[in-house]
């Protein structure tokens, strides 16, 4: 659908769409902003790790 040759859901492209808009415009407190609307609509939230020393973010 729409081009997308790899399994990425829209509601997971409008969810990451908006945590990037929110950072952009108002840093940290934008992208919490963001999670709290698309967790509103049902889109889904962004965890945000708070780990340094987490193996999957590093």
């Amino acid at each position: 659908m729409f081009g997308r040759k790899n399994g990425t859901s829209a509601a997971e492209v409008a969810t990451r769409s908006a945590q990037a808009v929110g950072r952009t415009v108002a840093g940290d407190r934008g992208g919490k902003v963001a999670n709290k609307v698309t967790g509103a609509l049902g889109l889904g939230r962004i965890e945000q790790c708070t780990d340094p020393n987490c193996s999957d973010c590093n």
